[in-house]
């Protein structure tokens, strides 16, 4: 990181604003702001997957910026409002519940959905100059379409199994532990298995961000259920398929690489100041735990 070679951790400007970035943590930590590239992703998937419907080859479409940042907006006041204060969203915070794991597969549909569903379909529809019957029957496969978001959910179920190891900071050591590795096999195997299956229904959709982006981030999760316990293992199985699946949806809708990248170096700079790490951060924790 940058910051760290123009502001070490033992400059003064760096000691003189660490208290105020303590704070400014804690409030953003409080809000769950971390969560809001899983939220994010699952909405711009949805956009994506709407405009893989009006035209298959899409690729590095800026049109519908606009309404997208909206949507972006919307999901977060959901989040902050209503999901983070009542405790709905739970995602890497504490181990779920079969009940849980529903509901928060339900919560990611709707947010698929969000962004799935397009005001302007039924003008892009009349723009193709087809008869009314033709016209309608094409409205009604932009809604049956909407089953092509379940690979959609699939994957975020897997990386959700994932999230059921909590791993957490040592601040003294400023590295990462995990604290638990009960039932490794069965949430591991589980998360292996519905990559997979996203996959497979993916290539059944012809969705190719959803099967190859799968297909890519599979091995995190298999990776941390074949090799012994670690928690380096845990970080990339929890990190790269997110980002996988955030850098192929961008190739579509390049705009979101904006608000990512934002969110992505306030979260960094932030954690800098607090605690002298650098994250989110692609690196992991490669030392032997105690």
């Amino acid at each position: 990181m940058l910051l760290e070679r123009i502001i070490p951790t033992t400059s003064s400007f760096y000691k003189e604003r660490q208290a105020y970035f303590s704070f400014l943590g804690q409030k953003i930590d409080a809000q769950g702001w971390i969560q809001l590239f899983t939220i994010w992703t699952l909405t711009v998937a949805g956009i994506v997957v709407s405009m893989d419907f009006t035209d298959r080859y899409v690729y590095w479409e800026w049109d519908g910026w606009q309404i997208g940042l909206l949507k972006l907006i919307f999901v977060s006041i959901i989040f902050f409002y209503f999901l983070r204060p009542n405790q709905i969203w739970l995602v890497g915070v504490s181990r779920l519940n079969i009940k849980q794991i529903l509901i928060h597969g339900l919560i990611a549909f709707l947010l698929l959905l969000i962004g799935y569903l397009d005001t302007s379909i039924q003008s892009k529809i009349s723009s193709m100059n087809w008869s009314d019957v033709a016209a309608s029957f094409a409205f009604l496969l932009y809604l049956l379409n909407i089953f092509s978001l379940l690979p959609y959910v699939l994957v975020f179920l897997s990386c959700l199994l994932v999230f059921q190891f909590t791993i957490e900071l040592n601040e003294s050591k400023g590295i990462w532990v995990d604290s638990q590795w009960e039932n490794k096999f069965e949430y591991l195997s589980v998360s292996v298995i519905l990559m997979v299956l996203a996959v497979c229904t993916g290539i059944y959709y012809k969705d190719p961000v959803i099967s190859t982006a799968g297909a890519v981030a599979t091995p995190f999760a298999a990776i941390a259920l074949i090799w012994p316990s670690h928690v380096r293992h845990l970080q990339r199985a929890r990190f790269y398929p997110l980002f996988i699946f955030a850098m192929f949806i961008s190739v579509r809708a390049p705009w979101f690489l904006i608000p990512l990248a934002v969110l992505f170096f306030v979260l960094r700079t932030v954690n800098y100041f607090r605690y002298g790490i650098v994250h989110p951060s692609f690196g992991v924790d490669f030392l032997e735990e105690e």
